[in-house]
């Protein structure tokens, strides 16, 4: 019992400058972060340049997960802040056309689903139909009139020329 009493003692002498650095130590710090501005502190007390021209810059880009980082902008709000007509003046439409290759643009193209979108009746509905076969027909008319008297005119011509030779009367000199 004795031995106990003297082995508990001794472990509590001993403890107890223990328990003290520890106390002293979670006040000393304590106060130094409450108290005391630790950023001013390694301002002015560090040479940041000095650490950054140590850093591997490419090491630390490679640990940065870009995905992750862009999940986080809100393109959005970034567009909003474009002005996009400045940047389509910037734009050289002439060369940008020349850069496009159009066959290929046109074999993509589904032309019977543009054509289903087409709306036929309206597009005719702005046609006066009536008015072409009018100027149509006037034309084929006119024509066929013209036709029709210049055959006259050579029929009587062939019916004179059989009558005079018929007769034995001289040509007519035109």
């Amino acid at each position: 019992m004795i031995q106990s009493l003297i082995a508990e003692t001794v472990g509590r002498a001993v403890a107890l400058p223990g328990k003290t650095i520890r106390f002293v130590l979670s006040e000393a710090l304590t106060y130094l972060t409450e108290e005391i501005d630790l950023t001013g502190v390694l301002l002015t007390g560090v040479d940041l340049n000095r650490i950054v021209a140590t850093l591997d810059v490419n090491a630390v880009i490679e640990k940065i997960d870009l995905n992750k980082l862009l999940e986080t902008v809100d393109l959005n709000t970034l567009l909003e802040t474009v002005d996009l007509n400045a940047v389509l003046d910037s734009v050289d439409l002439p060369r940008l056309l020349a850069r496009l290759d159009l066959d290929a643009l046109l074999a993509d193209l589904d032309l019977d689903a543009l054509l289903d979108r087409v709306d036929v009746d309206a597009l005719l509905d702005g046609v006066d139909i009536s008015s072409m076969v009018r100027g149509a027909s006037t034309t084929v008319t006119t024509e066929m009139i013209t036709d029709v008297r210049g055959g006259s005119e050579r029929a009587d011509d062939a019916v004179e020329n059989l009558v005079g030779r018929m007769l034995r009367r001289k040509a007519r000199d035109e």
